[in-house]
Parts: structure tokens; sequence; C-alpha cells
């Protein structure tokens, strides 16, 4: 049975007549009729009888109209939901992510995507809020996967929808002098990498120093990327402030230390981030939902490897 007897069959079947539905399927009617005999002679059912009056259409070809219907309406939805997952130039993201979101979820969210959408065009971001915020203005990002902390964006023009908590920490290299330290005074006069941007998680922490008396670190090199940032605190006594799952990650883990001085730390979560009143494409919400899934799973398996012996919550 094809899809070609199928519309026939349904022409035929509102028209009552054969020659009125060659005619709106811009075919003979020899066309429509031998589409016709077909579906008998494959269903082994009569669905039209035929008078001088014209032609009627038979208790199973009621039932076939129907099953057919549905099958056309089925048909024409999967046509859509296609034209939009596999056009190229339709399906196009573009996303932000955070490193720790980078070094986590993230191979398994494109991984699951390219299943769903494996035409689409697709560009991954730093997700540092100073390269985030004005590429959602201008529309070149979809959305971000980043780490909003408390204050440090505009709410009324951006949207941010927290999924899981995010730690920070002070880290140095392996072997650092002051790795043991755990006083501020200690380390506030160290080298320091810092992305010193407004409602950056830096930002925020600088912030926190102010309100609590503390001098804020002198010795600053602004640095807009985590790759360099990292990088130079591997290969020298600089300090750098990062999310405290990146000693999780390898070779992340095997490279650092956490300095665990009195210094308090910014409040975040890793969280989706799109520009208010913007809704998003088919692509980007099949990616958004994408991450959510992943990054609840990730937390729920963080707290259940942490859960205290016994079954305790």
């Amino acid at each position: 049975m094809k899809d070609h007897h199928l519309r026939a069959w349904l022409k035929v079947a509102e028209l009552r007549s054969i020659r009125g539905a060659a005619r709106s399927l811009h075919l003979s009617q020899a066309a429509v009729t031998k589409a016709i005999k077909e579906l008998e002679t494959e269903l082994e059912a009569p669905l039209l009888t035929r008078s001088p009056k014209g032609i009627a259409v038979t208790e199973c070809g009621e039932h076939l109209t129907v099953r057919a219907q549905l099958a056309q309406a089925q048909l024409t939805l999967a046509r859509q939901d296609i034209r939009q997952l596999l056009s190229g130039v339709q399906a196009r993201v573009a996303v932000g992510v955070t490193p720790m979101v980078m070094l986590s979820v993230l191979p398994d969210v494109l991984s699951d995507f390219r299943q769903s959408m494996p035409a689409a065009k697709l560009k991954v971001s730093e997700g540092l809020l100073a390269a985030v915020l004005p590429a959602l203005r201008n529309g070149t990002m979809d959305f971000a996967v980043a780490s909003g902390v408390m204050g440090g964006y505009d709410g009324q023009e951006f949207d941010f929808e927290a999924l899981r908590p995010l730690e920070f920490m002070i880290a140095c290299r392996r072997g650092h002098p002051l790795a043991q330290a755990t006083h501020w005074d200690d380390i506030v006069d160290c080298e320091w990498l810092l992305n010193v941007s407004g409602g950056s998680h830096t930002d925020a922490f600088l912030q926190g120093l102010r309100a609590n008396g503390l001098k804020a670190p002198e010795r600053v090199i602004d640095c807009d990327t985590f790759g360099v940032m990292w990088n130079l605190m591997v290969r020298s006594d600089a300090l750098i402030i990062c999310p405290s799952g990146m000693l999780d990650v390898q070779p992340y883990g095997g490279e650092a230390s956490q300095i665990r001085a009195d210094a308090p730390m910014p409040v975040a979560n890793i969280g989706i981030m799109t520009l208010r009143g913007t809704p998003l494409s088919l692509a980007a919400t099949t990616m958004a939902d994408l991450f959510r899934r992943r990054l609840h799973g990730h937390a729920q398996a963080g707290a259940r490897a942490i859960r205290p012996a016994g079954g305790g919550a």
C-alpha cells in the first residue's frame, strides 16, 4: 500500500466520483481507477460498488477511509517535523557553555542531539558571562548554560533557569608553596588570574571580599577565557577562582589543588540563560531539554556519591 494509493482513495471517498477525484488530483481517470483496483487487490476486499447512479463506498471502504485519514494526518506531521529537524537551513543552534559544563555533560548532550538532529549546524562557545550577554542580545547565541551568580546579571533583560548549584574554590598548581594556606592574608598578595568582567563569579567574589572588610588582590591578570587562565595557573604560582568540581575532572584534578583559605565564595547555580521574550527554535529547544535532563541526572548522581553510609539523607 503506497502513499499515492491512499491519496487517490481518500479523494474518491470524499467526492464519490472517480472523474472528480482525477480532476482534483491532476491525474487521468485511468490512473485513479488503477490505484483503486490495486488497493482492492492488496486488501482482497471490494471498496466501491458501481451502478448506473454512480459509485458507492462499501463498508470495507468506510473502514479504510478512517484509517487512511489518520495515516495521512500522521504523515503530514512527520513531514513537517522532519523538514524542521533535518533541514540544514532551519536547524541551527548556537550555545555557550561554562567550562564545568563543557567538561562534564556537554559530550553526552551533543551525542544525544546528533541522534535526533544529525544535519543541524552547531556552534559551541565558551560561556563566560562577558561573552554570553552580548551574544544573547544580538541573537548570535540561542542560549547559554552558564553560571548564574546572585545579582550578577540583569534580571529584567535575561531569564535564568537554575538547574544545579555550583560551588567555587581558590585553586593553585600542584606543589604550590601556599597550597596549605588557611588565611586570606597569606594569599591575597599573590598573582591572580581573574575574569573581572561585571556579573562574573569573580566580580561576585571581589564584592564579597569588600563586604567582609577583606583586602582585594592587587596583582591581577585579566583573563577572558578559561583555557588561558588554567594553563597559566598550572605553569606559575598564580591563583584562580574556579568551580570546585574541576578537581573531579581529569586531567585537571591532577594538575591543581584547592586552597582552603577563609575567604567568602560566591553563591551560584548552573542554569540556562536566554534573552527574555525571545522564544527558542525547535532545534534550540531540543538541545536545552537535553541539557536539563543531563544536568539533573548529573546532580542526582553527585548527591548519591556523597550520601553517607547507612542511607541517611
